[in-house]
C-alpha cells in the first residue's frame, strides 16, 4: 500500500524540501505528540496480560516478554525526549521517522509474540483477553500512529498478522471465526488509518495554505503601501506610479477573486467592502446583496462575535484556523475555518478587516462520525450485555447527532414480530411520552397493508437503511399523533444484520425536518452490520458459557457450575449464619437399562428423571448432574430439617415412578444421602464426601430411601429413625 506520507515528502533519496518538507515535518511531529500517551498506556496493558495469563503460559516466556515490552518503551520514551530537545529542522524529519519507525515495529513485534508464542491454547476466557487487548493496541494505533502511514504498518502487521495465524492454526470453528473476524477488524482498521491519515494531511495543508495566503496577502497590501509613498514622494513621475499601483490593485484583485477560501473584506465600521467569489459560492449570498452592509451569516444570538472578532483584528491582532458555525443564505449550517487580519493605511493604523473563510463542514462530519465510531466501538467492547450496551449506543447516537430519541426493535422469529426491546429519548416530558409509547410496541410482519409505511416495516421489507423526513405526513403511522405532540419529524431507521441474519431494526427521531443524508445513512448501515457482529459475538460468548457450565445430556448445572454455586452458598451461610443442606442422588438400577435397552435408551430415562426432579423442587434450590447416573441438589435457608427430609422423600417417590423408553416401562429407585451445614462440614469437599458416605449407607439399608450423615439432637434422631425406614417402590441392585 502506497503511503500518502511519500506524496508529501520528495521521492528523492535525501531529506524533504520546500512545501513537502514543511509538510512531512509537521507529520512528524504530529507522530511524536500524538505518542505520548503510549508510554504509559503500553506497560499498565502489558502488566495487565502478564498477571492475567501467568497461570495459563510459560512464566519465564510471559516474564521475559514483559521486560522486553518495558525495554523497548523505555527506549521510545528516551528517543521521545531527544526529539523534544533537538533543534526544529525539516531536514532531519525523515531520520526522526526512521528512529521511530523501529521503536514502534518493536513494539508491534512484541504484541505478535504474545499473540502467537504465548498465546493460551487451553484457555478460552484468556484467549478472547489477549484478542481484545491486542485489537485495542492495534485501535489505538490507528489513531496515535495516522500521521505516518508506514509507522502504523509497521506496528500493526507484526501485532495482528501472528494472532490472525494462529487463530487459523486452531482449525476448529470457533477459531476459525475468530481469526475471520479478526482479519475482517484489521482491514477496517487500515482503511480507518488511511482516512484519519488523509484528514491529518489535509489539516496540515489548509494550515500552510492559510498561512501563505495571509502573508501574500498582506504583502501585497504592503506592496499598495509602498507604491502610495512612491507617489508622494516622486511627483515628477506620478503618471508611471499610478500606473504601477493599478496594475498591484489589480494583481491584489485577481488573487482574492481566484481564492478558493472565501475572502471578505470589512471597514473599521464593520461593513462589507468586498466579498469574493467563493464567498458567493459558499454562502449564497451575491456580492451586490452584501456590499454596504454587515455580514448576514451570523446564526441567531452570535451577532455580537462580529464586534468581538473586528475589534480585536483592529487592534492588531492576528487569528488562524479558529473553528466557528456560519449559517447559508437558506439558512443551512456551515462549519468554517476562520483567519483574520488587519489592513493598515499608509500610516499604518488598521482601517479595515481581512477576513478568509474555509469550509471544513466534511471534515467536521468526518470527524464526527469517526468520533461516533470510536465511541461505539468502545461501549460495544465494554458492555457486558446486549441490553447494557445497545441502550448507551442509542444515546451516544442521539446526543452526538442531534437526535431526539431513539429504539430498537428486535425480531422474534418464531412469532414472526418485530417488538421494542430498548428505548431512550431526551429529558423533555412530550419526547418522553412518546418513548413510553413505543415501548413494548408489537409490530406483526405479515401482510397488513395499514402498516405498510411504517419505518421499521420498510426496513425489514428492504434489509436497508430507511429515511423519513417527515412522519407526521404519514396518515397511516400509528406513532404519528404521538409524534406530532412529541414534536418529532424526521426518522430514520436502518437494520441490525450479520451476514443474512436479520436481528431488528434501530430507529431513531429528531425534531427538525431533515433531507435526506445519503453518507449518514451508509454510516448507519455499517454501524447496523457492527451491531450485528457484536450480538452474534455476545450469543456466541453466552453459547459457550452453558456448554461450559452445563450438562450436555440433561442441562442440568455440571460438577464445575455446582461446586461454584455451592461455594457461594457455603460464603453466604458463613456470613449470615443460616444452614444449608447437600443432598447425594444415585440412581439404583441404573445400569440395567443401559445393558438391556442400550445407552440411547438411559439417556433417554436420564433425561426424564432430570426433569422430574428439576420440577419437584423449589425455585431457589440447585441441582446438578456430577456422573452417569448421580445428582446432586442444594437446600439453603431451610427452617426444620423436616423440610430437607420431606425434599428427600419426593425425590424417592419421583425416581421410583415408571418411565416410558421405546415402549417399556423402566423402573430405578433412589438412594440419597444427606450432609448439613455447619454439623457435618465447613467446606464443599467435606459437605459432598459426608453425602457420598450417608449415599451408601442408605444402599446398605437397603435402597430406595434416604440416610442423613449425623443425627443431631435426640428428638430429631427419633423423628430421622422413622424417616429412614420409610421405602418407596422394589430394591432394583
Amino acid at each position: 500500500m502506497s503511503s500518502v506520507i511519500d506524496s508529501a515528502a520528495p521521492s528523492l533519496p535525501g531529506a524533504p524540501e520546500g512545501e513537502a518538507g514543511q509538510i512531512y515535518a509537521e507529520q512528524v511531529r504530529h507522530l511524536y505528540r500524538l505518542s505520548r500517551i503510549g508510554y504509559l498506556a503500553t506497560p499498565i496493558n502489558a502488566g495487565i496480560m502478564t498477571f492475567a495469563l501467568w497461570d495459563a503460559v510459560h512464566n519465564a516466556g510471559l516474564a521475559g516478554w514483559f521486560a522486553a515490552v518495558i525495554a523497548i518503551t523505555l527506549g521510545r520514551y528516551f528517543l521521545y525526549r531527544a526529539y523534544l530537545a533537538a533543534p526544529t529542522s525539516d531536514l532531519a524529519a525523515r531520520s526522526w521517522t526512521h528512529r521511530f519507525f523501529s521503536g514502534a515495529t518493536a513494539m508491534g513485534c512484541m504484541w505478535g509474540i504474545l499473540g502467537a508464542a504465548l498465546f493460551p491454547h487451553d484457555s478460552v476466557p484468556h484467549q478472547f483477553l489477549v484478542i481484545f487487548v491486542i485489537g485495542g493496541m492495534v485501535m489505538s494505533a490507528a489513531v496515535v500512529l495516522a500521521p505516518v502511514t508506514r509507522v502504523f504498518h509497521g506496528f500493526m502487521l507484526p501485532a495482528l498478522v501472528p494472532l490472525i495465524a494462529i487463530l487459523f492454526m486452531q482449525s476448529d470453528t470457533l477459531h476459525v471465526l475468530m481469526g475471520t473476524l479478526a482479519a475482517v477488524f484489521m482491514g477496517v482498521v487500515l482503511a480507518i488509518a488511511a482516512h484519519m491519515k488523509e484528514n491529518v494531511l489535509a489539516s496540515i495543508r489548509i494550515k500552510f495554505e492559510n498561512a501563505d495566503l495571509v502573508a501574500r496577502l498582506q504583502s501585497a497590501n504592503q506592496q499598495v503601501q509602498q507604491s502610495n509613498q512612491q507617489l508622494e514622494s516622486k511627483i515628477g513621475s506620478q503618471q508611471r506610479v499610478q500606473e504601477a499601483l493599478r496594475q498591484e490593485s489589480q494583481k491584489f484583485a485577481a488573487l482574492i477573486n481566484a481564492s478558493p477560501l472565501a475572502i471578505v473584506v470589512r471597514d473599521a465600521n464593520g461593513l462589507v467592502e468586498r466579498w469574493n467569489p467563493a464567498a458567493e459560492r459558499m454562502f449564497g449570498w451575491t456580492e451586490a446583496e452584501v456590499l454596504g452592509g454587515r455580514v448576514p451569516w451570523y446564526p441567531l444570538g452570535k451577532e455580537e462575535e462580529s464586534e468581538r472578532y473586528r475589534s480585536r483584528i483592529l487592534r492588531g491582532e492576528v487569528f488562524s484556523d479558529v473553528e466557528a458555525v456560519r449559517l447559508r443564505k437558506d439558512g443551512t449550517p456551515l462549519n468554517v475555518s476562520l483567519s483574520g487580519a488587519p489592513i493598515h493605511d499608509d500610516k499604518g493604523d488598521a482601517v479595515g478587516v481581512l477576513v478568509m473563510i474555509a469550509d471544513i463542514t466534511a471534515r467536521k462530519r468526518f470527524e464526527l462520525r469517526q468520533e461516533l465510531q470510536t465511541a461505539v466501538t468502545r461501549l460495544l467492547a465494554e458492555s457486558r450485555t446486549v441490553e447494557e450496551a445497545l441502550v448507551k449506543v442509542i444515546r451516544t447516537m442521539c446526543e452526538k447527532l442531534g437526535w431526539a430519541c431513539g429504539a430498537r426493535w428486535v425480531l422474534g422469529k418464531h412469532e414472526n414480530v418485530l417488538r421494542t426491546a430498548e428505548v431512550w429519548g431526551i429529558d423533555a416530558p412530550a419526547v418522553q411520552e412518546f418513548a413510553a409509547e413505543s415501548w413494548g410496541m408489537r409490530n406483526r410482519l405479515e401482510a397488513n397493508p395499514a402498516n405498510e409505511t411504517s419505518v421499521v416495516r420498510r426496513v425489514w421489507r428492504s434489509a436497508a437503511p430507511v429515511w423519513v423526513s417527515n412522519i407526521q405526513d404519514n396518515p397511516k403511522s400509528r406513532r404519528r399523533a404521538a409524534a406530532r405532540r412529541a414534536g418529532l419529524h424526521t426518522a430514520l431507521g436502518f437494520p441490525v444484520v450479520m451476514h443474512e441474519d436479520f436481528y431488528g431494526v434501530m430507529e431513531f427521531f429528531s425534531p427538525d425536518v431533515r433531507p435526506p443524508d445519503d453518507e449518514l445513512m451508509e454510516f448507519a448501515r455499517q454501524l447496523g452490520s457492527q451491531i450485528g457482529q457484536f450480538i452474534a459475538r455476545k450469543d456466541a460468548e453466552q453459547g459457550l458459557q452453558f456448554v461450559a457450565t452445563h450438562d450436555a445430556l440433561t442441562g442440568l448445572p455440571n460438577r464445575t457450575m455446582f461446586g461454584d454455586r455451592l461455594s457461594q452458598a457455603l460464603a453466604q451461610a458463613q456470613r449470615y449464619r443460616r444452614r444449608l443442606a447437600l443432598l447425594f442422588v444415585d440412581l439404583d438400577g441404573f445400569k440395567v437399562i443401559n445393558d438391556t435397552l442400550g445407552h440411547g435408551a438411559g439417556d433417554v430415562f436420564l433425561r426424564e428423571i432430570a426433569v422430574r426432579l428439576r420440577s419437584g423442587l423449589r425455585e431457589g434450590d440447585v441441582i446438578g448432574r456430577i456422573g452417569g447416573d448421580e445428582f446432586v441438589v442444594l437446600i439453603e435457608e431451610f427452617g426444620e430439617i423436616e423440610q430437607v427430609a420431606e425434599v428427600a422423600r419426593k425425590i424417592v417417590q419421583t425416581v421410583a415412578q415408571p418411565v416410558m423408553v421405546q415402549g417399556h416401562e423402566c423402573r430405578v429407585t433412589a438412594s440419597v444421602g444427606i450432609s448439613a451445614y455447619p454439623q457435618d462440614g465447613k467446606d464443599s469437599q467435606a459437605l459432598l464426601k459426608c453425602a457420598d458416605s450417608a449415599m451408601y449407607r442408605a444402599k446398605e439399608q437397603g435402597k430406595s430411601r434416604f440416610q442423613f450423615y449425623s443425627s443431631w439432637s435426640a428428638s430429631s434422631a427419633t423423628f430421622f429413625d422413622r424417616a429412614e425406614d420409610n421405602r418407596f417402590g422394589g430394591d432394583q441392585s
